[in-house]
C-alpha cells in the first residue's frame, strides 16, 4: 500500500500554479480543450483541484472557507454546477448542499443565490411539519448491486420551535448519542424553529455474513437481512438500539432467537433487584405488562446466558441509542413491533464489537467510526492503532493515497458521520 501525508500548508500561489499547468491536458497526439478555469476566493481554481473543495467538506476543515464572502460563495457553487463529474462527490451527499450548509454556518441562512434552474434542482431541507406527523416506516434499502457496502444517504432537515432532538430521533430511526454527535452545538430539548439537523443515515454495512440480525453495539445499531424471495433483490433494514450499560455487558457471538413473546411480564434477577433496592428503588419479583414494564409489548429471547438476554422493546424512548439495559437489546416500541412481524425463531442473530468501518465506493475508501465499547460496556475513544491496523487491512495490495490528517480527525469525531479518507491510485 502506498501511503501519502499530503500537507495542510499548501500556499494559494500554488494552488493557482497547480491548477493553471492542468489546463490543457495532452491526450495521444491531440490537445484537449482547455478546462473551465473560475477564481473562487482570490484563487484560480479548475475541475481536477474540485477535489480540495471535497476535502474541506467532508472533514468540515474551516479554515478552507476561512475569509469567504458571498460572492465566494456563489462563485463555488458556479464551479460546483460545471465540474459535477468530478472529485469526491457521492450520491446520496450532493456537494452544493453541503455548500449551502458550509454558507448558513459561516455567514447565516440567506442563501447564496444560484441561477434558476440551478436553484430548482436543489433538494433543499424539508421542515417536519411538511412530513407526517407520526413516525414513519422504516423503509428496506436495496444492498447495492455492486457489492458496495454504502447504504442509504445523510439528509438535512429544519426543525420546528415545538420539537426536540429525541423527537426528530425517533421520527427517523435514529438513537440519542447517534443524532447528538452529528449535530454538535443543537440544543437537545430545544433545536429552535428554523435549525438545521443533520440526519446521518448514510452507513457502512458491518462486515461478515448479512444475513439475519446483525447488532454492532458501538453503532447502537441493529441490520436485519431478510432471506430474499426468488426474484428479488437482497434488502436490509436497519434501527437504532440501546445495549448493556457500563457493568452490565451486551454478550458478543453468534447465537439466534429462541422464543417470541407478546405482552410480556418481567421478572428481574435478583442481581438486578438487590441494585434497584441499593439506590431506593426496591423492585416487584414481577411486573407485569402495560406501561410500567421496561420490556415493552413484544420481546425476542436470545440463546446467549441460558435465554436471559432478550430484544425487546423499552418504556423510555429517550434511552435508545445509549447504553441503559442490563445487558439486552431494546428498541423503539413501533420498531420492535415491525421487526417483530418479520422474525421466525430460529433466526441467526450476531453481535459485534466493530467501532471503526471502511468501504470503498467509486474508487474512494469511506470510513466511518463510533467510540470502542470496552470489555466493561464502558465508552472510550477508539485509538490510531485500531484505525492504522484497519486502514492497512482495508487497502491490502490495493495502491491508495491515504489522507492521514483527515482520518485522524475522523477518528477523534467519531460521530458516526461517513468521510473520505483516501483514493485508489
Amino acid at each position: 500500500m502506498r501511503v501519502r501525508h499530503p500537507s495542510a500548508n499548501v500556499s494559494p500561489a500554488l494552488i493557482a500554479f497547480l491548477a493553471l499547468s492542468c489546463n490543457s491536458p495532452t491526450i495521444y497526439g491531440q490537445v484537449a480543450a482547455p478546462a473551465p478555469l473560475f477564481v473562487v476566493h482570490g484563487t484560480a481554481r479548475n475541475c481536477t483541484s474540485i477535489t480540495q473543495l471535497d476535502s474541506a467538506l467532508s472533514s468540515n476543515y474551516q479554515g478552507f472557507f476561512a475569509g469567504w464572502s458571498e460572492q465566494d460563495y456563489r462563485d463555488a457553487i458556479a464551479w460546483s454546477q460545471a465540474c459535477s463529474d468530478f472529485g469526491w462527490h457521492v450520491p446520496g451527499r450532493p456537494r452544493i448542499p453541503q455548500l449551502q450548509a458550509q454558507h448558513d454556518r459561516a455567514l447565516g441562512p440567506v442563501p447564496a443565490r444560484v441561477d434558476a434552474s440551478a436553484e430548482s434542482s436543489l433538494q433543499r431541507p424539508r421542515r417536519l411539519t411538511d412530513l407526517p406527523s407520526e413516525p414513519p416506516v422504516r423503509a428496506p434499502l436495496e444492498l447495492p448491486p455492486d457489492g458496495s457496502a454504502v447504504i442509504g444517504s445523510d439528509t438535512t432537515i429544519l426543525s420546528h420551535h415545538q420539537d426536540t432532538l429525541f423527537d426528530i430521533a425517533r421520527r427517523y430511526g435514529l438513537g440519542y448519542e447517534e443524532i447528538l454527535s452529528a449535530n454538535p452545538g443543537v440544543d437537545i430539548w430545544m433545536p429552535g424553529e428554523g435549525t438545521r439537523v443533520l440526519l446521518p443515515n448514510r452507513r457502512i454495512l458491518p462486515p461478515g455474513l448479512r444475513e439475519g440480525i446483525v447488532v454492532n453495539l458501538p453503532e447502537h445499531r441493529l441490520y436485519y437481512f431478510p432471506k430474499p424471495a426468488k426474484n428479488e433483490a437482497p434488502v436490509v433494514l436497519t434501527y437504532a438500539v440501546s445495549i448493556g450499560k457500563d457493568g452490565d455487558t451486551t454478550p458478543l457471538g453468534q447465537t439466534r432467537i429462541i422464543e417470541k413473546v407478546e405482552h410480556p411480564s418481567w421478572v428481574p434477577t435478583q442481581s438486578i433487584r438487590n441494585k434497584h433496592a441499593a439506590l431506593g428503588d426496591p423492585l416487584p419479583r414481577v411486573i407485569g405488562p402495560g406501561p410500567d414494564n421496561p420490556l415493552g409489548d413484544f420481546k425476542m429471547r436470545l440463546g446467549f446466558g441460558g435465554g436471559t438476554y432478550e430484544i425487546h422493546g423499552t418504556n423510555k424512548p429517550t434511552s435508545v441509542g445509549t447504553g441503559a439495559t442490563y445487558g439486552c437489546i431494546a428498541m423503539y416500541p413501533e420498531d420492535l413491533a415491525a421487526l417483530y412481524a418479520l422474525i421466525s425463531v430460529g433466526t441467526s442473530v450476531r453481535l459485534i464489537n466493530v467501532p471503526v468501518k471502511f468501504a470503498w465506493s467509486a474508487g474512494t475508501l469511506l470510513v466511518e467510526a463510533h467510540p470502542m465499547i470496552d470489555a466493561h460496556g464502558r465508552t472510550v475513544a477508539p485509538t490510531f492503532d485500531l484505525l492504522a491496523d484497519v486502514l492497512h487491512k482495508e487497502a491490502q495490495d490495493t495502491r491508495v493515497s491515504i489522507l492521514w490528517e483527515r482520518a485522524t480527525y475522523v477518528l477523534e469525531r467519531s460521530d458516526g458521520v461517513i468521510a473520505t479518507v483516501g483514493t485508489r491510485l
